[in-house]
C-alpha cells in the first residue's frame, strides 16, 4: 500500500512538472504565443510531438504529418488551443490578421540635430586667469563628470554656445552664478564664480571671457540613415538604434529635426576599429523632418516633405518578424554625395522573438565592392534598411567591432510600430557626439 501511494505521488510530480514547464517546451518547439499575418497570406507551423493544436470548435487542425496551415482574407484574430498529448490544454496561440502595412524603404543619409535637455559635462577642467593663476570652478562648486547641466541663474541651457553667452553676459553683474545639475535622476543646485580668462579661437585670435572649467558635449549634431517613411502620413524612422552620450546613456530629447546630408568620404573599417561616414550638411535650410522620439528602435518622426526613391516607385510592404528568412537580402545606403545605393548582403541569423527587443538580425555583408569600399558595415550605415523578398525586414544598427563584415538589425515590425505606424498612435519615446566645446 505504501508503495502504491509513493509511486502515485511520483506519478503526480512528473506530471506537475511536465504541465508546469510545458510553456517553455511550446516556445522551444517554435509555437509562438502570438502571430500576426497579412490578409491571403499562408501562414503554416509544424506541430511537433507531443503537441497538439484545436481550433476554437474543438477540431484538431495539426494536420496528418503536424503541419498546421492557416490563410483567410477576413482581418480579424482567430485562437487555437495547444494541448499536451491532445487532452492537457496547455497554452493558447492567437492568429492576427491585420492590414497590409506599406512603406517606402529609406537609404538616404541625414543628418541629425536634436534638442537635448541640458548639456552633458564631459570633463572637468582648470581655467587659468589673467594673473597666471590656476582655478577649477566646476570642481570646486561640486559639478561632476557626466553631471547634466540643465540652467545658468534659471536660464534653460541646450547648446554650448548658448552657455558660453549666457556666462559673459551674466558674470558681468554677478559673481556667483546658480547652476542648476541632473545626477542621477536627481536635480540640485550648485553655486560657481566664473573665471575672467584669455582665450584663442582656432583661428588664432585671442579674446577674454568668463570660464566655468567644465568641457560640454554637443549631442546636437551626427550623420545616419532613413530607414523608412510613409508617404500618407509623413511618418518616418531613423537610425534602428537610439542616440546616447558619450557615457553610453540615452539622450532625453525635447525635439530636433533631420536634413540633408552628403557622404563626402569614407573611413574603411577594420577587426577593433569600426569604420565611419565622413558627411556634411548645412542645417536648417535643408531640413527634411522633425524628431518627437528617441527610442531603443531608432529616431521617428514626421517628414515636412516626401524624398523620392531612385529604385522604388511604389511603397513596399512590411514583413512581420516571423516572416523575415536566413538567406540573401540587400541594404540600401549611401557612400558618396547623395547617391542611395544597393549593396547585397546574407541574413545569417534571425532571433525569434515574439515582442519588440533590438537585435533580432544578423545581417553579413557579401557584396564586394561594398566590401573593398568599406570594409563591411560602418558608422553612419545605422538605420540602412534591410529588403528581402520585396518586403521591408528590417534596419542595419550595429557594427560587430571584432568582425566589421557582420552587423546587428532591427526587425522592421517593431520600428513601423515605434512610429506610430500603422495607427494614429504617437511614437514611442548611437551616436556619439565626439566634439566638445570647452566653457
Amino acid at each position: 500500500m505504501r508503495r502504491s501511494v509513493i509511486w502515485l505521488s511520483l506519478v503526480i510530480l512528473i506530471a506537475v512538472l511536465i504541465v508546469g514547464s510545458a510553456p517553455w517546451w511550446v516556445s522551444w518547439a517554435g509555437i509562438p504565443r502570438e502571430v500576426k499575418v497579412f490578409p491571403g497570406t499562408e501562414f503554416s507551423l509544424e506541430i511537433r510531438s507531443p503537441f497538439r493544436l484545436y481550433d476554437a470548435q474543438g477540431g484538431d487542425v495539426t494536420g496528418s504529418k503536424g503541419r498546421f496551415s492557416f490563410v483567410t482574407d477576413q482581418l480579424g484574430t482567430a485562437k487555437y488551443q495547444v494541448s499536451l498529448f491532445g487532452w492537457i490544454p496547455i497554452t493558447e496561440m492567437v492568429v492576427d490578421v491585420v492590414p497590409l502595412i506599406r512603406v517606402f524603404p529609406g537609404g538616404q543619409s541625414i543628418g541629425v540635430l536634436v534638442t537635448s535637455d541640458g548639456l552633458i559635462v564631459n570633463q572637468i577642467a582648470a581655467v587659468v586667469d589673467l594673473d597666471g593663476a590656476e582655478h577649477f570652478p566646476a570642481r570646486d562648486a561640486g559639478i561632476q563628470p557626466g553631471d547634466v547641466i540643465v540652467s545658468i541663474q534659471g536660464n534653460d541651457v541646450r547648446r554650448p554656445e548658448q552657455v558660453s553667452e549666457l556666462v559673459n553676459r551674466l558674470a558681468h553683474t554677478n559673481e556667483i552664478l546658480e547652476v542648476v545639475i541632473r545626477r542621477s535622476n536627481r536635480t540640485f543646485s550648485r553655486k560657481i564664480q566664473p573665471i575672467r580668462s584669455e582665450r584663442t579661437d582656432v583661428f588664432g585670435n585671442i579674446s577674454i571671457g568668463y570660464l566655468l572649467g567644465v568641457y560640454l558635449e554637443d549631442p546636437a549634431a551626427g550623420v545616419g540613415t532613413l530607414s523608412f517613411y510613409d508617404p500618407v502620413s509623413g511618418r518616418y524612422g531613423a537610425l534602428g538604434h537610439t542616440i546616447v552620450d558619450s557615457l553610453g546613456r540615452a539622450i532625453k530629447i525635447t525635439g530636433g529635426s533631420i536634413v540633408e546630408a552628403s557622404i563626402d568620404s569614407v573611413r574603411y573599417g577594420l577587426k577593433g576599429a569600426p569604420g565611419e561616414k565622413l558627411g556634411f550638411f548645412h542645417g536648417e535650410q535643408d531640413v527634411l523632418g522633425t524628431i518627437d522620439a528617441n527610442s531603443g528602435f531608432g529616431i521617428f518622426g514626421k517628414l515636412s516633405r516626401i524624398p523620392t526613391h531612385p529604385f522604388f516607385k511604389e511603397p513596399l510592404p512590411v514583413a512581420f518578424a516571423h516572416q523575415v528568412q536566413i538567406g540573401p537580402a540587400e541594404i540600401y545606403t549611401v557612400l558618396s554625395g547623395n547617391r542611395i545605393e544597393k549593396f547585397q548582403v546574407e541574413i545569417i541569423r534571425v532571433s525569434t522573438q515574439t515582442r519588440p527587443s533590438d537585435k533580432g538580425i544578423v545581417v553579413q555583408i557579401s557584396d564586394s565592392r561594398l566590401l573593398q569600399e568599406t570594409g563591411g558595415i560602418i558608422q553612419g550605415m545605422s538605420g540602412s534598411p534591410i529588403i528581402q523578398n520585396g518586403m521591408l525586414v528590417g534596419a542595419v544598427t550595429h557594427v560587430f567591432v571584432n568582425d566589421p563584415t557582420k552587423g546587428y538589425g532591427s526587425f522592421a515590425e517593431w520600428m513601423i510600430y515605434e512610429a506610430g505606424l500603422p495607427t494614429d498612435l504617437p511614437a514611442n519615446n548611437e551616436f556619439r557626439r565626439k566634439v566638445f566645446f570647452c566653457m
